[in-house]
């Protein structure tokens, strides 16, 4: 434990929590040595055990790739990417409909071409003969 960088009193916990593991000191002795409760003294062996279990899980061998950072242009670039593309998701849906519904296209532009009535307007009323 000498030998680990890190505080002093951080090392003397970790030898004594190492210290019950091997059967060398007493769960009772290590919480009347840490000053800790019996439950503490648990949850601390655990947090060090998930740490150290974690310590020696494989890694990715090599050295890490390095992350270049993006440049202004370089972003601006990436925003107007996923601009077009939102733009060319909406002209293929769009595409699809007009093969799909090919009526729903062909009435734009055209003002009411069955006569119906159109939401929002008023009825015509026939005009009154004066006799």
């Amino acid at each position: 434990m000498e030998r680990l960088e890190g505080p002093e009193d951080v090392k003397r916990r970790l030898r004594v929590l190492m210290e019950t593991l091997v059967g060398r000191k007493s769960v009772g002795e290590a919480c009347e040595e840490l000053g800790v409760s019996e439950s503490r003294l648990h949850e601390m062996r655990r947090e060090a055990l998930v740490g150290a279990l974690g310590a020696l899980m494989p890694k990715a061998s090599g050295r890490p790739a390095k992350v270049e950072p993006t440049t202004t242009r370089e972003r601006e670039l990436q925003e107007r990417i996923e601009e077009l593309e939102v733009d060319l998701q909406a002209a293929l849906v769009r595409t699809e409909l007009a093969l799909a519904m090919p009526d729903l296209f062909r009435r734009q532009g055209k003002k009411n071409p069955r006569g119906r009535k159109t939401s929002g307007t008023k009825p015509r009323t026939p005009p009154v003969s004066g006799g």
